[in-house]
């Protein structure tokens, strides 16, 4: 497995893994084709350097790190990780623990000192890993739950 930045020409794996990754989870996702090429395009965008695949072949996960997000949660810079998945075939193998710890990695690099998230309330799979990787819930807004996790003390 390899792990590299992402580039404009993965939108359609993109695209076909996240749907596959929110199914059953559609409240916290976007359904329409066009939302999710946007999304895509917004992440790309954000902060490309922190825009990761990891590719067994072909594309397999995604993660996207933003270290140019203003948290008014956190009122500072944080790594903010705005998407994380895998493929459902490949969970389980810890494609997903490297996607994250190469997140973790460019959030230090890019002198952040908090990683920051939001995962849908009933996603307790997610909320499950994300506590495995140190993350500790902040907050709540409406049918999202704030977790966070120190990245300081990584380096």
């Amino acid at each position: 497995m390899i792990i590299r930045r992402v580039e404009r020409g993965d939108i359609d794996y993109f695209v076909e893994i996240y749907i596959e990754a929110y199914r059953g989870y559609e409240e916290y996702a976007y359904t329409s084709l066009k939302d999710i090429r946007g999304y895509f395009k917004w992440l790309y965008g954000r902060d490309r350097d922190g825009f990761f695949v990891a590719e067994i072949e072909e594309p397999v996960g995604f993660s996207a790190c933003d270290t140019n997000w203003f948290s008014s949660m956190e009122r500072t810079k944080v790594a903010e990780l705005h998407e994380l998945f895998v493929r459902k075939e490949f969970r389980g193998k810890g494609i997903a623990s490297k996607l994250m710890e190469k997140s973790v990695e460019y959030g230090i690099e890019r002198g952040r000192r908090i990683m920051g998230l939001w995962v849908g309330e009933k996603n307790e799979p997610a909320k499950k890993f994300y506590r495995k990787h140190g993350f500790r819930e902040s907050g709540k807004m409406g049918k999202w739950v704030r977790m966070t996790r120190m990245l300081h003390d990584q380096a």
